[in-house]
């Protein structure tokens, strides 16, 4: 298997936050336009679409929340927990995400649209590494 490199192709600031907030339209609950440092918590959202930057500075993933019961911490901080915990590079590379928070009553096709359009405009492909299927000889 190889090793991904979480590179990205554009910096997170806080105007191409404020371009991707408005892509959520009504189903944001509030913006928050700050970085939040691999590990912290999000708040107390249960669905949101969340972007990470890796060392280099660059958004190089992006990623959404769909929680099946209550957390007692943000969702897109238990998803980021989830996949850090599950991958060296990830640990290694990823200092930061943004979160968009979404209204609970966000349908999840919304969700997922969300993300895909948030992935598309930041140049992040949504799938990093496939498993290439084993050649039997």
């Amino acid at each position: 298997m190889t090793n991904t490199t979480w590179a990205g192709v554009v910096p997170m600031t806080d105007n191409r936050y404020a371009m991707l907030a408005r892509l959520a339209g009504q189903w944001l609950v509030e913006p928050q336009p700050e970085p939040i440092p691999i590990g912290e918590d999000s708040g107390y959202e249960d669905k949101a679409i969340y972007i990470v930057v890796s060392r280099d500075g660059n958004a190089c993933y992006c990623g959404k929340t769909a929680p099946t019961r209550a957390l007692n911490r943000g969702a897109a901080a238990t998803r980021l927990s989830q996949h850090i915990n599950g991958s060296q590079s990830k640990r290694e590379e990823w200092v930061e995400y943004w979160v968009l928070p979404l209204r609970d009553a966000t349908p999840g096709h919304v969700v997922s649209a969300l993300e895909r359009t948030v992935a598309a405009r930041l140049g992040i492909p949504l799938v990093h590494r496939m498993r290439m299927p084993r050649r039997h000889t």
